[in-house]
């Protein structure tokens, strides 16, 4: 009896051993992680805040492998590389996102998100909102992605003219030929607001800006000071949030860790979404300042005018609706009951 006693216990010792090395193994997580942005951008520092700080919160059990500056791939080879197991996650942009989830569209709505230089605290809100950032992460799951965590780099784009005449008038936009990043939201807001759309892929803006193939372009203020474009007149307004970065994860790889380092991953990516947020309005105004010093109108759209541009913007709006359908109605209402608060 003993002897048999003896050896049962030898069996279940050893089903355990295996039992906890699986545990073991399942709790240890070596993530890759991809982005498009050189290490000296912002982008790139976000990244690292974030990696360190999981690593150190789950006591070294999730790390990570960064490879940046489009080493891999590039950023619109992005998400099929997750979805197909090739890389864990990546820092991405919206537009890029909204090709495989349109719902993203939602940030290239003219005047929707009240962001004030000073104050990105809506665009917060907005994100850890169940019927804003919600709504948008329960989308992507769908599509096989975890939404970590939405941290921008910039602020808000707007029209950024190359001459030092900045557009202070919906009537100063009629007939300018303006650079769209492109899809149809931007072309409807063109033919809202009187301008001439005209997509232009980012590699050729310094081209077509210097050689006045376009008047200007709706762009991000720290994009245009960090890339020393040849803009004098800006018109600074939370026009559209095209530049917006999320950070997104394979579906499967953030399930495979366990419930206490896929918390850490959300409870991190929460954190980082405000401290970005803090940095945007450090960074925009300390610019502003600086292009202001170096020769450039700067014209802030006033609190008191912003009502007549979002006004003209209903259409896009509503198109975006008309395509997107309830969920995007739904996040629309939630961005303008936001504003009211």
């Amino acid at each position: 009896m003993f002897k048999q006693l003896s050896k049962k216990a030898a069996r279940l010792l050893a089903a355990g051993c295996v039992i906890a090395g699986m545990a073991t193994t399942a709790q240890a997580a070596e993530l890759r992680f991809v982005h498009a942005y050189p290490t000296a951008s912002q982008h790139h520092k976000n990244v690292e805040w974030f990696t360190q700080q999981v690593s150190e919160k789950t006591n070294g059990e999730v790390t990570f492998r960064i490879f940046p500056s489009a080493q891999i791939m590039p950023i619109n080879q992005e998400l099929p590389a997750i979805l197909s197991g090739q890389v864990s996650m990546t820092y991405s942009i919206a537009p890029v996102v909204a090709s495989v989830e349109p719902l993203w569209g939602i940030f290239d709505l003219p005047f929707l998100f009240d962001i004030k230089v000073d104050d990105t605290s809506l665009g917060r809100k907005f994100f850890e909102s169940e019927k804003g950032g919600g709504i948008l992460a329960k989308a992507m799951e769908k599509r096989g992605f975890k939404l970590i965590s939405i941290a921008p780099t910039d602020y808000p784009s707007s029209f950024y003219l190359t001459d030092s005449d900045a557009i202070e008038t919906m009537d100063d936009l009629k007939g300018l030929k303006i650079r769209i990043a492109g899809g149809r939201i931007g072309q409807l807001a063109g033919e809202a607001y009187g301008y001439s759309p005209i997509a232009i892929a980012g590699a050729e803006l310094v081209p077509a800006l210097s050689q006045g193939v376009v008047d200007g372009g709706i762009l991000p203020p720290l994009y245009a000071y960090d890339n020393k474009l040849p803009v004098k007149g800006l018109t600074i307004a939370p026009y559209a949030w095209v530049g917006l970065t999320p950070i997104i994860m394979s579906l499967a790889e953030f399930e495979a860790l366990t419930p206490e380092q896929q918390q850490v991953m959300l409870d991190t990516g929460k954190e980082l979404g405000a401290r970005a947020l803090k940095i945007v309005e450090e960074r925009t105004a300390n610019s502003l300042k600086a292009l202001e010093e170096e020769g450039a109108t700067v014209v802030i759209i006033s609190d008191e005018d912003t009502p007549a541009w979002r006004a003209k913007a209903k259409p896009v709006w509503d198109a975006f609706v008309e395509e997107n359908g309830e969920d995007a109605r739904i996040m629309m209402e939630e961005a303008m009951a936001l504003r009211a608060e």
